[in-house]
């Protein structure tokens, strides 16, 4: 007998993460998995790949709940990440990422949503007893405090990026690092420009494409396992020396990593890199603890990918988190262009 359809609502589908839980979805081959993806432009080109995946595409706008309960109609379970660069949460008298998160959750719960996914982070303060508030950690914290709060779901799964990959295949990036990994500077070297990590510790980097999406899968495949839990979602933790050093070997690119004298040095001057600057003070502060009071790791995250592979028919090297020098070599190596 076949498993019962279980319909997954996915918020923010053509987003990074969310297209990326949504395309893991699509590959399982056990669970009956029907996916929705909730767009606020039905008519977008990314909108159009997906429902030619066989998606089906709904609109609706997370500012308003009722919009959201009835793109959650008939929904087991949703993914739901609020995006904390949204020109508007730049106006401090505006709304808040908070206040967009609670709307979209008190949807989800009219709905009568069973399972939630959050894309989430802990509070900057409990890591640093008070000494600091970074308000997209802060914010993301909230949203996910409330949902627990209202006491109606049968599990509420919390999961936390690292630094994703693919922010070093932006052009923008890659001038806030000062070059690193298109522009070499005057001595030839694709030079790495960013303040230390805690005390030289590893930084936690996902491959969202290739591994967020499949840890989202592991997870849906029994939320009642891992209900309450802070998930990391790393697909590699690293120094930046020895990210860097990946780099160069993967590549055959000369390649360095140039310590910034300060957290203060870090796009010195652009409001919209505040959030950056305090990540790596907070660093400082938390000896490089970027999940809070536990220690970067990739434990759980590889047992999620397995999980998630199974289900979708894959064993073997398809079934192990995406590495740092594979995803370089695919996109910097020699035969990426």
């Amino acid at each position: 007998m076949a498993p019962a359809v279980k319909q997954i609502t996915i918020f923010g589908a053509t987003g990074l993460q969310g297209s990326s839980v949504v395309h893991s979805l699509l590959r399982d081959q056990t669970s009956n998995f029907k996916v929705r993806a909730i767009t606020r432009d039905p008519l977008s080109d990314k909108s159009q790949v997906l429902q030619s995946l066989g998606v089906e595409v709904v609109r609706a706008d997370g500012w308003r709940a009722h919009e959201i309960q009835e793109a959650c109609s008939g929904s087991w379970a949703a993914f739901v990440n609020t995006n904390s660069d949204d020109p508007i949460f730049q106006n401090p008298d505006g709304p808040t990422e908070f206040d967009l998160g609670k709307s979209i959750v008190d949807g989800i719960v009219a709905a009568n949503v069973r399972i939630l996914v959050l894309s989430s982070m802990r509070p900057a303060a409990e890591a640093t007893g008070g000494k600091m508030h970074i308000k997209t950690m802060d914010m993301k914290a909230r949203i996910e405090e409330y949902a627990r709060g209202t006491g109606c779901f049968d599990a509420v799964c919390s999961i936390h990026a690292g630094w994703y990959y693919e922010l070093f295949l932006s052009d923008i990036m890659a001038q806030v690092h000062q070059g690193f990994p298109y522009y070499p500077d005057a001595e030839g070297f694709l030079s790495l420009h960013l303040p230390r990590w805690g005390d030289n510790d590893a930084a936690p980097f996902i491959a969202i494409a290739d591994d967020f999406g499949d840890l989202v899968h592991g997870i849906l495949l029994d939320p009642h396992k891992w209900k309450d839990q802070n998930i990391q979602a790393v697909s590699e933790a690293r120094s930046l020396e020895e990210f860097v050093a990946i780099f160069s070997k993967a590549t055959g690119k000369k390649a360095r990593y140039v310590p910034l004298p300060s957290w203060k040095s870090l796009g010195e001057g652009v409001a919209e890199m505040e959030d950056a600057r305090l990540l790596f003070a907070y660093g400082e502060l938390t000896g490089g603890r970027y999940f809070g009071v536990e220690p970067s790791s990739t434990a759980t995250a590889r047992k999620l990918k397995k999980l998630a592979a199974t289900a979708q028919g894959k064993d073997g090297a398809s079934a192990e988190l995406t590495s740092l020098a594979s995803f370089f070599a695919a996109n910097f190596g020699p035969s990426s262009k």
